[in-house]
């Protein structure tokens, strides 16, 4: 997903997210997790690698939409800079209060 710049009812100015390919097919793959506390807080933060066909125009500052869960991505490889596959590693942070 990317974001674009609108306006809400009270007129601020807001990102709103923007579908930026059609649903593909990945692997997705856990590298490792990290919990800790912070601020009363839980939070779990989880590494994933996505393997997929090449997209061009990809990048970091986007996100990775995948049912209700959202991925922020750190880094894309383009697999032997030949434009056939990308692995992307992303990042799934959950909150939990208590």
């Amino acid at each position: 997903m990317t974001y674009t710049k609108g306006t809400n009812e009270a007129g601020d100015t807001i990102l709103i997210p923007t579908l930026f390919k059609n649903p593909i097919l990945a692997a997705m793959d856990v590298i490792d997790g990290n919990d800790y506390f912070e601020a009363k807080k839980y939070q779990a933060e989880l590494n994933y690698l996505f393997t997929f066909r090449y997209i061009s125009g990809l990048t970091p500052d986007m996100t990775i939409q995948y049912q209700a869960r959202t991925f922020l991505i750190k880094e894309i490889f383009n697999v032997q800079e030949k434009n056939e596959f990308h692995i992307v590693m992303a990042t799934e942070r959950v909150f939990k209060n208590g």
